[in-house]
């Protein structure tokens, strides 16, 4: 319950941001939330299945073609349960959960409605700083985003769908 309300006041702290971005369009700034589905990678895989998040970016178009964007998101991984038999013969259950917060920023290369992003920055949880390389397809107001996060010795995939609340 903490955490879902954690991500909750994100998401609202976000969509309250928008109210400067729309405010604010002449100096270009843009914000928006999405929705992340997470497929974990490598040695992230062994212990977790699968991932979901939440996103507040904001973005700063220097023209129709480039952009400097700030993605603030928590991702929560889960697996499945294992039980583990200790030398003594106790048993243990373990269902592995971890909560990721990633602070990332780069620049967003759009052509037409596709745009290819480069982002870095630091990733909560696994405690390292990693690189986002991604594609997208920005239709109107809607975001639909595949990235890739290599984060230390995790990896991840990432399919984003958002929405950005300027114009």
């Amino acid at each position: 319950m903490k955490k879902s309300t954690l991500a909750l006041f994100v998401l609202l702290l976000m969509t309250a941001g928008s109210t400067f971005a729309q405010d604010n369009q002449e100096n270009k700034w843009i914000s928006g939330n999405s929705f992340q589905y997470m497929l974990p990678q490598g040695d992230l895989a062994d212990d977790y299945n699968y991932g979901l998040g939440v996103y507040g970016s904001i973005d700063y178009n220097f023209n129709k073609n480039l952009a400097w964007r700030f993605d603030l998101g928590w991702n929560d991984l889960e697996g499945d349960e294992k039980t583990i038999i200790d030398t003594t013969g106790n048993v243990y259950t373990h269902k592995p959960k971890i909560s990721v917060w990633e602070f990332t920023t780069g620049f967003k290369a759009s052509v037409s409605i596709f745009y290819v992003e480069a982002r870095g920055g630091y990733f909560t949880g696994v405690h390292e700083w990693g690189i986002v390389p991604a594609v997208g397809l920005r239709i109107g107001k809607f975001d639909i985003q595949g990235n890739y996060k290599l984060v230390g010795n995790s990896s991840w995939f990432g399919a984003r769908i958002g929405f950005y609340w300027g114009s």
